[in-house]
């Protein structure tokens, strides 16, 4: 009777112990996952890469200073004997732009630009079926912007878009769009970010208070400069003004997305991080909310 007593008090203290162990394990939840570098290195190289566009429309304008309208102390110059490839594309017979920026004030709109970017065309302007237009960030001729939180990012590789006619649906006019970036941080925030981009941009008409708007999907990949790896899809199309076009007929720009959402998975984290463009079109608030897990967070737009 003792043995069985015994074998029987062993059993329930098992028991016992099993269930307290198993219930501390159910009660614990792992931290707050709230890391939104991804969106904001999203961000920040989406801004790059439009503000350059603008910027290389001006000059193709031949009238840079006047239409850009970003900073007077900017200069261009055309390139002769133009001879270079971007992605498999070689530019020549002058069809070239070298634009820079000194970096001594900022800019009307807050920011500082400083050094030079260039702009290739092949079969004919932008608004050409079939042309490929290119703008270069190179290593040999670094190019910075100070944004107005005083990060400086300084960007080397490039960004390219091919006419594809005009759009089957409801848009005037549809580009293919690839991007490869690296953003080297200073100032506020350190470290080097990898931003890779396949998007198509279709230029729509959104009514006569609206004007123009590019309608903008795709996906993107690359790392963060906290070094985790990351892969973004559009899931709702990103909006943005058509800058000179609404500048043209006396419509509203903005410089930054005012609608769209995209879902942006990073290894190593549970939950996918959703970035969301909170403007609303035609208030260029530029506001947006990073959210994962039913979490907001906070996203500083360039």
């Amino acid at each position: 009777m003792k043995t069985k007593s015994f074998l029987l008090t062993a059993c329930i203290a098992l028991t016992i112990a099993a269930f307290v162990f198993n219930g501390c394990k159910k009660e614990s939840t792992p931290s707050t996952d709230s890391d939104v570098t991804a969106a904001q290195d999203e961000s920040n190289a989406s801004f790059a890469i439009q503000d350059s566009k603008n910027i290389a429309d001006g000059a193709a304008k031949s009238k840079a200073v006047e239409r850009i309208g970003i900073d007077t102390t900017m200069t261009w110059r055309r390139i002769v004997d133009t001879n270079i490839t971007i992605n498999n594309i070689t530019y020549t017979q002058d069809t070239g732009f070298a634009i820079t920026f000194p970096g001594t004030q900022p800019s009307p709109d807050g920011r500082t630009r400083k050094g030079t970017m260039f702009v290739f065309w092949e079969n004919g302007g932008y608004f050409q079926n079939g042309s490929i237009v290119s703008q270069l960030f190179s290593p040999n001729f670094p190019y910075s912007i100070t944004l107005l939180n005083g990060n400086i990012i300084t960007i080397t590789g490039y960004r390219q878009t091919t006419n594809q006619g005009i759009d089957t649906g409801d848009g005037d006019m549809t580009w293919a769009f690839t991007a490869n970036l690296k953003l080297v941080y200073s100032g506020n925030a350190q470290g080097t970010a990898t931003w890779q981009s396949s998007r198509t941009n279709t230029l729509t008409w959104q009514g006569q208070n609206l004007g123009f708007f590019y309608s903008i999907t795709g996906s993107a990949s690359g790392v963060t400069r906290n070094g985790v790896a990351f892969t973004i899809s559009i899931t709702q199309p990103l909006l943005h003004t058509a800058y000179w076009l609404n500048a043209l007929f006396n419509k509203p720009i903005c410089t930054c997305f005012e609608s769209g959402e995209v879902e942006i998975q990073r290894t190593g984290h549970q939950y996918p991080l959703y970035l969301t463009f909170t403007s609303g079109m035609g208030n260029c608030t530029c506001s947006a909310t990073a959210t994962i897990n039913n979490n907001s967070y906070q996203i500083y737009l360039p």
